[in-house]
């Protein structure tokens, strides 16, 4: 791993006076959460370290992914690298020799991956005697929230039919000192293994770790294909396995550096109200019914570090976390859907709003093709809006892409939407939760073949040989 836990990751933020260390007492009731939101507003992005939590003898940690150099410092590279190297994975090379190399170069990546798993926890770690909620610095973060929240567990399910493990990241309500809401979605994995585990009748069980190495919390939010084990995900991007212990009470295993676990269980039959929560849409999440987690048994390690992080309207440091999400799987759906060029999911349209795709465009209708393409794709099943732009268009330039949204569209043949199709539960403009409908924009310039009989206008630009001749005598110029 880049780090070996959570400490060894702020010990070197440390080093690098990237971390701060809040020794004044602060309040987990709203003022937490807005100290870490404003130390990103002013642009310091410092990781903060509370030492003195009203309420808590636990240390709190915020900000763990605040910008760009921890992101890349975490996943020990750049996102695309990695992307790249997933990629050489499932490429298929034309020729036999390069096949079989290919074959065994995979054997050997996969092959060092897979957890190694051990029984046990070691000596720093120990099982708190009652299960209590109420020692940690848990926050609440909108003054309208239904209460204080987890914000940055790794909730950890098995498939009851396949056995597989899944890894998620759900935020959980606090109703007392043993019971939380369970807020998976219910495209989600976990949500998927406790509808499972409903045939059965019996309690599914659960384990949520709180704190761990961050490329193990990263894992747990990247939009990973179903029966993709997450750990063995950050075992193929660190290179190096991830090292799990076996449950006291669960038939789980979890990280053997984790700070605190809570074991426990979700009844299949039991259901309560969760919410409101403010989320990252810049709304609060209305009360819906969710499942109930119960807490068996909670083990520590010595003087455990409590990590959270703020939800809320961007730019937090979800962003950072989803850009590198985007950077990372990028060359896979460009393996997928060969003629893209680049994509652009927008933080101000939280991610999944609104994503932006450049093309290489060869033939009429290409544009939808990419856009039913990308909706039949993973969690981009989610994007409410694609708008496709021609390979000029820089995805990531604002004013490229409303001068194109504009310029190169008219609405009647260009804009579309599509009735009756999946949305993410957070979409609190469809008319039935979970179900709505996408919109197309087609922005790509149009040619006779889609009924264009106009002459297509050209760019206004200069010549390439005056624009670098202008740049070598701009000293010259006195400018």
């Amino acid at each position: 791993m880049p780090f070996q836990d959570l400490r060894d990751y702020l010990d070197k933020l440390r080093s690098l006076g990237m971390l701060a260390e809040v020794k004044a007492q602060v309040s987990p009731d709203l003022e937490l959460t807005h100290i870490l939101s404003e130390e990103l507003r002013v642009g310091n992005k410092r990781t903060l370290l509370f030492q003195n939590v009203l309420g808590s003898k636990v240390q709190a940690v915020g900000n763990l992914f605040s910008d760009w150099t921890r992101m890349t410092m975490i996943l020990g590279d750049e996102p695309e690298n990695i992307g790249k190297r997933l990629l050489e994975l499932v490429e298929v090379p034309s020729d036999t020799d390069s096949m079989v190399a290919r074959g065994l170069k995979m054997m050997r990546e996969l092959g060092g991956v897979k957890p190694k798993i051990r029984n046990g926890l070691g000596s720093d770690h120990h099982e708190v005697e009652k299960p209590d909620l109420g020692k940690y610095p848990i926050c609440k973060t909108w003054p309208e929230d239904g209460g204080p929240y987890i914000t940055l567990p790794l909730v950890i399910t098995k498939d009851p039919v396949t056995d597989g493990r899944n890894v998620g990241m759900y935020r959980m309500q606090v109703y007392d000192s043993e019971t939380l809401g369970m807020h998976w979605q219910i495209h989600k994995g976990g949500a998927e293994n406790y509808d499972k585990q409903k045939r059965t009748g019996k309690p599914l069980d659960v384990a949520v770790v709180l704190g761990t190495d961050p490329l193990n919390i990263f894992s747990a939010v990247a939009p990973l294909p179903n029966g993709i084990d997450e750990f063995s995900f950050a075992g193929l991007i660190s290179k190096e396995r991830v090292e799990l212990v076996k449950g006291a009470t669960v038939d789980l295993e979890y990280p053997s550096n984790s700070e605190i676990v809570l074991e426990g269980y979700v009844d299949p039959q039991e259901t309560r109200i969760e919410g409101p929560f403010g989320d990252h849409t810049g709304y609060y999440s209305l009360e819906e019914e969710f499942p109930v987690f119960h807490v068996r048994k909670i083990i520590e390690r010595k003087n455990p570090i409590y990590p959270t992080t703020i939800v809320g309207k961007l730019w937090h440091e979800d962003v950072i976390m989803g850009k590198a999400v985007e950077r990372m799987f990028l060359p896979i759906i460009r393996f997928q859907i060969p003629e893209i060029v680049d994509l652009n999911t927008m933080e101000e349209a939280v991610f999944h709003n609104m994503v932006i795709v450049s093309i290489k465009k060869r033939y009429p209708g290409q544009a939808k093709k990419v856009m039913f393409a990308l909706w039949g794709l993973g969690q981009l099943m989610f994007s409410k809006i694609i708008v496709v732009v021609d390979d000029d268009i820089n995805v990531h330039d604002r004013k490229q892409v409303i001068w194109a949204m504009t310029t190169r569209i008219d609405p009647d043949r260009d804009v579309f939407t599509v009735p009756g199709t999946v949305t993410d539960s957070l979409d609190h403009a469809s008319p039935i939760f979970n179900y709505g409908s996408k919109m197309g924009i087609d922005a790509t310039r149009k040619g006779p073949s889609e009924g264009y009989t106009r002459k297509w206008p050209e760019v206004m630009d200069v010549p390439q040989e005056l624009k670098d001749s202008v740049k070598r005598r701009w000293k010259e110029l006195g400018l």
